[in-house]
């Protein structure tokens, strides 16, 4: 499977998850037409897509995906209960989920700045991507532990929601699972990542020092969700 389709696959669905007012429309042209040689049935999912009326409406995006929605795009809510307490967010499975999806981000020279949190559905497609495209950067198999463990698992209880509430974005999830499992085809004879004391949900990755979790924790929880 040719990398750069995959890499082209990915960020096409990340700006397909974009506000429809917000997408450019040059860059998801040339990504389908990247696409439709080697995973012409994302390309077909895609199109298919495109000519549904929600595709374009930005009030179904932001009614769905956006505003105080049904269906958030931050993987990690899919994926661990929120903190009842102020108190309970340092200990959140889903803080120390995204801590190592920023450790993961540092390593490969990805840089969120203050724009959104790490488990941004559309940002970690586009790291996918970028990643992909820098696989020289990671010599112990952390990528694929980002795809496996943490956006395959995330997108599947995402479908869920979605398709509870019918939503059309549905069709691009099942594109992110063609994508995912071409990804990880790729690499099946590759090791990847585990530390010796993984747990059933989330540890600690070691590219993050003791001295930079706090700024990241600070630096996510500077956004509002």
């Amino acid at each position: 499977m040719n990398k750069q389709s995959i890499a082209a696959g990915y960020r096409l669905l990340a700006e397909l998850f974009v506000n429809p007012s917000q997408r450019d429309e040059s860059n998801i042209s040339n990504w389908i037409m990247n696409v439709k040689v080697d995973l012409p049935d994302v390309a077909n999912i895609v199109e298919h897509f495109l000519r549904l009326d929600a595709s374009l409406s930005s009030n179904e995006y932001v009614s769905t995906l956006e505003l105080s929605p049904p269906c958030p795009l931050y993987l990690g809510t899919h994926l661990f209960e929120e903190p009842s307490t102020c108190s309970g967010i340092s200990s959140s499975p889903r803080n120390a989920y995204m801590l190592e999806l920023g450790g993961v981000y540092e390593h490969f020279g990805f840089d969120l700045g203050s724009i959104e949190l790490p488990d941004f559905l559309p940002v970690m497609l586009e790291f996918a991507a970028l990643s992909l495209e820098q696989e020289e950067k990671d010599t112990i198999g952390l990528r694929k532990r980002f795809v496996e463990k943490y956006l395959r698992l995330g997108i599947r209880p995402l479908s869920t929601r979605l398709e509870k509430f019918k939503s059309d974005y549905l069709l691009l999830m099942s594109a992110i699972e063609i994508l995912v499992e071409k990804d990880l085809q790729r690499t099946a004879d590759q090791p990847m990542w585990e530390p010796n004391d993984e747990t059933a949900q989330s540890v600690p990755l070691p590219v993050l020092s003791n001295s930079n979790v706090d700024d990241v924790i600070k630096k996510c929880y500077e956004i509002e969700l």
